[in-house]
């Protein structure tokens, strides 16, 4: 194992490297921690739940008709209303097929919604856009959240009609709606193009397929993306309140903060031959991603509910959240990576989350809850540590070269911060204890545009040395222990 990191070191830049470890990280904690954690603190659910505007667009042409699917979804449609708070909630019914039936309005009256949904029928075609604008009609702009339900077996459209242009025109109605703050839910079944609805409702997991005899489990789960989402899942089934919801998603991206921290911290020792983590960097390291993992999933979370309905601006507020946590990330590693400048750092960490987050969003669209945030963990980790590293590329302007063998080298940044080479653990280049190399053997730093090369006075008396300080310039070469330095400048003058 230890043969296969020391040339992933060899053969991989550090910025793919650093990506590496942070993906890894960010996994295994997302796996190991993560998972259990939601899984702890999920709440079972709750009858208590915040007022909405629901209307049920049920599906009646003549394909519905095949195989008592429409009484079938009949009978979940009424199961629904049964789980309703009509106190507080207001649903309306329409039907279509070659035509559209509101055949309730908005209301709280559950035998009236009873009644409407016993009597839909229709048959015919498909007109999917003029039902869709008919339903966003019935529940006009108010002060509480408001969806349409939509049950279907099919792809908009009728005999003889040009497919493309009433999915077109389908699409134009969903996306009026959604301009409206009306989310749509879809549950297909029978021919339903998922990936259709996908694209009508704006969200892979607002669609829900059930074959015949599943309709009521379909219809429980559009009911549980309808009533609360989470940052990190596609439903809620409980009534987790503002508090619990900003601790219980901090607690959640605090333990991937954590593991990608540590697995920087590590690959940043790695990378030079360090002790791949010492108690006090373990301690260090595991405290500041703690704070920082748990603001920024709270704060995340914070921007993402009032905006849950309004896909746009809910995947708006999951990004800001991911950014936030890899701007502290990568202001973290600035104390770790030597004369990493803690704005650059800043800088880095913040586009590696948006970046992260863009695919994490992308995964989650396209696969199950569980799927999207282990693959979404590992993209943020990734673009965390990658954005880091290059940032520390881009930035060099003095550095050394650090000679391990012939074949194997690494540079290091200079900067107003000392390169420290000895056997203490807080070195950056490490040198044999049991050699007899004390503590600091060397330092190298820049000092008023001048690289600076300063021994130890231990290490002058043991060698006799009459020079404890050094000006070196580019293309210099040193040997400081068992490794060779070389300095390189990328400027005349330096800052």
């Amino acid at each position: 194992m230890q043969n296969l990191f020391g040339q992933l070191r060899q053969k991989l830049s550090k910025p793919i490297l650093f990506g590496l470890y942070g993906a890894v990280g960010c996994l295994g904690a997302a796996t190991l921690l993560g998972e259990a954690f939601l899984a702890l603190t999920k709440l079972p659910p709750t009858i208590q739940r915040s007022p909405q505007a629901i209307v049920l667009l049920i599906d009646c042409s003549g394909s519905m008709n095949e195989n008592n699917k429409l009484q079938e979804a009949k009978s979940a449609a009424k199961a629904f209303v049964e789980r309703q708070n009509l106190s507080q909630n207001s649903l309306a019914v329409v039907g279509f097929g070659s035509n559209v039936q509101v055949a309730a309005p908005l209301s709280g009256n559950k035998l009236m919604l009873e009644q409407a949904i016993a009597q839909l029928s229709d048959g015919g075609g498909t007109k999917m856009d003029i039902a869709i604008s008919a339903a966003a009609r019935e529940i006009q702009p108010n002060s509480i959240q408001r969806h349409i339900l939509l049950f279907t077996d099919g792809q908009p459209g009728y005999t003889g009609a040009n497919q493309q242009e009433e999915e077109a025109k389908t699409l134009t109605a969903g996306q009026s709606a959604k301009a409206q703050g009306i989310n749509l839910v879809a549950v297909a079944t029978g021919d339903a193009n998922t990936n259709f609805l996908t694209n009508l409702t704006g969200d892979r997991s607002l669609v829900f397929y059930a074959n015949s005899g599943d309709f009521d489990r379909a219809f429980r789960q559009a009911e549980e993306a309808i009533y609360g989402s989470q940052l990190v899942e596609s439903g809620s089934t409980g009534d987790y309140g503002l508090v619990y919801s900003l601790l219980r998603i901090g607690g959640w991206t605090a333990f991937l903060a954590i593991g990608t921290s540590l697995a920087l911290i590590a690959g940043q020792n790695h990378y030079l031959r360090r002790r791949i983590l010492t108690s006090r960097e373990g301690s260090i390291g595991t405290g500041g991603s703690l704070i920082a993992g748990v603001a920024a999933g709270a704060i995340g979370q914070l921007l993402f509910l009032p905006v849950a309905g309004i896909p746009i601006l809910a995947l708006g507020g999951r990004v800001i959240g991911w950014t936030i946590l890899g701007t502290f990330l990568g202001g973290g590693m600035s104390f770790f990576v030597p004369n990493l400048e803690i704005r650059r750092a800043l800088q880095a960490g913040g586009i590696g989350g948006a970046a992260g987050a863009i695919g994490f969003l992308l995964v989650s669209a396209t696969s199950g809850d569980l799927v999207g945030r282990l693959v979404g963990a590992a993209i943020v980790g990734f673009f965390i540590g990658l954005a880091i590293a290059l940032i520390e590329d881009l930035s060099r302007r003095a550095w050394l070269i650090v000679h391990w063998t012939p074949t194997e080298q690494t540079p290091i940044n200079l900067g107003t911060t000392p390169v420290i080479f000895g056997s203490s653990e807080n070195a950056h280049i490490y040198l044999r204890k049991d050699l007899g190399y004390p503590p600091v053997v060397a330092k190298i730093y820049l000092e008023s545009g001048k690289i600076i090369m300063q021994f130890d006075e231990e290490m002058q008396k043991q060698k006799g040395m009459k020079i404890l300080r050094h000006e070196l310039a580019n293309g210099d070469r040193r040997k400081i222990g068992e490794v060779m330095i070389e300095v390189k400048t990328a400027m005349e003058k330096l800052p």
